[in-house]
């Protein structure tokens, strides 16, 4: 038995795929195309601003090897979503435009996803699955995110597809084999050992099941680390000879001692556990309501004896929970870590589809559908009744204006597509089944979108930026109240377009590789509060990170309150200019 026919060979009776690479081109340009709509909207949030803010200093500098963040080195992060960013902003301006380098990842993880579908179960799986990760929640929310996680994805994807044709095919192994290796190369530039990981854990799983180890040679591991050593080590070992303490700091703080919750800079602070899984389902909607339909075939893929289609199930299976477990037994996680799960979901939502045409699923499944899409109707009816009540549970919301009005469209969406999910599951049609699913989400993302907008002033720095600008000198000095997490300077820095002075967080370790400057990248708290005082013209915009009501304490009065956006305060000393 062969690698190929562990993973799971398509049926011999099923066409070869022919038409599918024009459907997911197709599907991917259109997505892309939905997705690019506004691109600008909203503002640049925190995580983003920091890829933003890194980028524009890299043209700045014009030095593409070392990354700076407001004037200080920034070696946290792996280069790749910098350099591309940065050439977006030397093509197209300092704008948000730069969403395009998620945007266009998103499209190959879609063409990938389709391609990988199709090679498991069939082109029809392949373009149910394309049009399933384009219609899911997360998948729409982050790419359109300035962040290195769909670049991970896509890596991720594209590996798996490449090892699949690998697996598959007598002729040409190695070429394929040297592309997996590539792309998880250039996933490591993106986010470090995260994509080697996730990609690893289920190929593992599968090849080590064969006997022996003629399996794991056929996977040519010295020829991997050979291409990805190519790939990765000329940007770590210029940076490591440059800058002495990069390799303790990368090596052991970022990946080791993070994944314990022991690192020593705790400039992160991760999601609970309920919080973290909670919003990998809400990422998944509504695809996930089919993924258990394919439980039971996963559990049969274990077995040796299974067939082709079970062990490629089980292979999916173990994709998403090698991810979800490892996140799961780490404090450091945050919600959007799970995105790399998101293709698997959609070929298991395919997957599921196919059985249900099939008439292959079980008795129960259609029932189990039903339930689901009464209970969506029944959840979308009581947002029509009682949906406003729900934004006064949480206090900044209240100060998103609009999210108000999306409420009703928000729930009338849910509701008819939950009815119109019960009568597809009464008449037990299949592909009305995806077509209701496809079309409910295209509203329901656009609603998300624009709610992400409404509350955009409260998680963006553009308006902090505008405001500062608009009623103080350019002489002035701006501090921000930096909590550990310092990085959120970022998109301060970005909209200002020049250096934010950070004031000391109590507690703060730097990493090794800032060792030799010490404190020199803080302003001291008792410095900070001598030349407010004395009359120094300083603007302070307080932790983002704290809840304060009133600005009594955020700094040393006199002050003037120039703005409030939910829980940035902006205040100074200074005299305040005009309005307009």
């Amino acid at each position: 038995m062969g690698v190929g026919e562990l993973v799971g060979d398509p049926p011999r009776e099923r066409p070869a795929v022919r038409v599918l690479p024009v459907v997911s081109v197709g599907l991917a340009v259109l997505a892309s195309g939905l997705l690019a709509i506004h691109l600008d909207v909203p503002p640049f949030y925190d995580n983003e601003g920091r890829y933003a803010e890194v980028a524009r200093e890299m043209l700045l500098r014009g030095d593409y090897l070392t990354p700076y963040m407001d004037g200080t080195l920034f070696l946290n992060k792996p280069p790749l979503a910098f350099w591309l960013t940065a050439c977006v902003f030397r093509i197209a301006g300092l704008t948000e435009g730069a969403r395009l380098v998620p945007l266009v990842a998103a499209a190959v993880t879609l063409i990938a996803t389709a391609r990988l579908g199709a090679l498991l179960y069939g082109e029809a799986a392949g373009v149910v699955a394309g049009l399933a990760l384009a219609t899911s929640i997360g998948f729409v929310l982050e790419a359109r995110t300035l962040r290195p996680d769909m670049l991970v994805t896509a890596s991720v994807a594209v590996a798996f597809l490449f090892w699949r044709t690998a697996t598959a095919r007598g002729g040409g192994r190695t070429m394929w084999l040297c592309g997996m290796y590539a792309v998880l190369g250039l996933g490591v530039l993106a986010k470090g050992l995260v994509p080697v990981i996730v990609v690893g854990l289920p190929i593992a799983l599968v090849t080590l099941r064969e006997p022996g180890w003629r399996a794991v040679g056929e996977l040519r591991p010295g020829l991997g680390l050979a291409v990805m050593a190519a790939i990765v080590l000329p940007w770590h070992v210029a940076i490591a000879v440059a800058h002495p303490g990069f390799v303790w700091d990368y090596v052991v703080n970022q990946h080791l001692l993070f994944f314990l919750g022991r690192k020593p800079t705790q400039d992160s602070v991760g999601d609970p556990l309920l919080a973290f899984w909670g919003a990998a389902v809400f990422r998944a909607i509504p695809w996930l309501l089919l993924v258990p339909l394919t439980g039971g075939e996963a559990r049969r893929g274990a077995s040796h004896a299974a067939a082709a289609a079970e062990r490629a199930t089980f292979f999916l299976w173990t994709w998403v929970g090698g991810v979800m477990v490892l996140l799961s037994c780490t404090p450091e996680r945050l919600e959007h870590y799970a995105i790399p799960t998101l293709p698997a979901l959609a070929l298991l939502a395919a997957r599921a589809w196919e059985r249900l045409r099939e008439g292959t699923s079980g008795r129960h499944a259609w029932a189990v559908l039903r339930g689901a899409g009464a209970a969506l109707a029944g959840v979308g009816l009581i947002g029509v009744v009682y949906g406003r009540g729900l934004l006064g549970r949480r206090y900044w919301l209240g100060q998103a204006a609009g999210l108000e009005a999306l409420l009703l469209p928000a729930a009338l969406t849910l509701a008819i597509g939950g009815g119109m999910l019960a009568l597809a599951a009464v008449r037990r049609h299949a592909s009305m089944l995806v077509g209701v699913l496809t079309v409910t989400m295209v509203p329901l993302s656009a609603i998300v979108l624009r709610a992400q907008a409404d509350v955009a002033p409260l998680f963006s720095w553009r308006p902090v930026a505008e405001v500062i600008r608009a009623r103080v000198s350019a002489a002035t000095e701006v501090v921000f109240e930096s909590p550990v997490e310092y990085q959120l300077v970022g998109g301060l820095a970005f909209y200002s377009g020049r250096r934010i002075t950070l004031l000391e967080p109590p507690g703060f370790t730097p990493p090794t590789y800032l060792a030799r400057q010490g404190g020199s990248i803080f302003l001291d708290r008792a410095e900070f509060e001598r030349r407010w005082r004395a009359g120094v013209p300083l603007v302070l915009v307080s932790d983002p990170l704290k809840r304060r009501d009133v600005p009594d304490g955020i700094a040393p009065g006199p002050f003037t309150v120039l703005a409030r956006f939910g829980d940035r305060w902006v205040l100074t000393n200074a005299p305040v200019l005009a309005p307009g």
